[in-house]
């Protein structure tokens, strides 16, 4: 039995740090000629020093998990990235990762996978981050982290109080599954306003009708796991900050609204920057 898979991806722009390109940089990876590697290994590490316990490969052996190989956090997959430096929004870094679903059911680990990842770019460059996509196996996992959402408001709240970003937040999913449809926007955008006590601004938008969003290079159709997958729910969002950090809790709060209004199909949820 295969285990949901989540993915998590961040979009911006790198410039590489000039040593990394030199036949003697890149830390022995050899330069920018295996970024899929660079990324999988460093993440696999990085993931290590935070202490969280992952394996690769899947977390099930011939039907069960075997207890030497559960991880505490997830099963790394595979990872990728496009590092081509042009100025332009690539796909920085993705990761994905077998999400474990027996106790004690720690969740989808979005915020650790995009840490990271984080971690991994600014190793090898400068980056400007102008979105985040997260694939959610919702339907597989029961971890209710609402009240966790809530506890981070006063963390984001210590910012600028004047300054102002203007975020996009997206929900896709299959038709005839059960996720969310436009009818449930109003709701969605009022909990990410209840859930942040003030720290963010949600507004209910109409969905695209084209793909494409400024902040993101994303094609849903590119990849097995979020092919047939179209944009249902647009939120429009003021923040006081823009992050990583920020584009996380923006997704896990959304997927908790996704929850609580019954909606449990397998989405992908973007954070991105509505003018990069």
């Amino acid at each position: 039995m295969f285990p949901p898979s989540v993915v998590v991806g961040l979009h911006g722009t790198l410039r590489l740090h000039p040593w990394f390109e030199r036949p003697e940089g890149g830390g022995g990876f050899g330069g920018k000629g295996r970024v899929e590697e660079e990324i999988l290994f460093l993440a696999v590490d990085r993931a290590g020093a935070y202490g969280w316990r992952t394996v690769g490969g899947l977390l099930h052996e011939d039907g069960e998990v075997t207890a030497e190989h559960e991880p505490t956090a997830w099963a790394h997959e595979d990872a990728g990235g496009d590092w081509t430096q042009d100025g332009e929004v690539h796909q920085l870094a993705w990761l994905g990762a077998g999400v474990c679903t027996g106790p004690p059911r720690p969740g989808i680990p979005v915020r650790p996978i995009a840490l990271v990842l984080s971690d991994t770019l600014a190793r090898v460059g400068t980056v400007t981050f102008t979105g985040l996509h997260a694939l959610l196996p919702l339907q597989a996992t029961e971890h209710d982290t609402a009240f966790h959402q809530i506890e981070l408001a006063p963390w984001f709240e210590l910012a600028d109080p004047d300054a102002r970003h203007e975020v996009t937040v997206t929900v896709s999913c299959r038709p005839g599954e059960r996720g969310p449809g436009e009818h449930d926007a109003l709701a969605l955008a009022e909990a990410v306003r209840e859930r942040s006590q003030g720290a963010v601004d949600a507004e209910a938008l109409t969905p695209a009708t084209v793909d494409g969003l400024p902040g993101l290079d994303l094609d849903l159709d590119r990849t097995v796991h979020t092919h047939g997958m179209r944009e249902v729910v647009r939120l429009g969002c003021r923040t006081r900050e823009w992050s990583p950090d920020m584009a996380v809790w923006l997704v896990e709060m959304t997927a908790e609204a996704l929850r609580e209004v019954g909606r449990p199909a397998p989405v992908v949820v973007t954070a991105s920057l509505a003018h990069p």
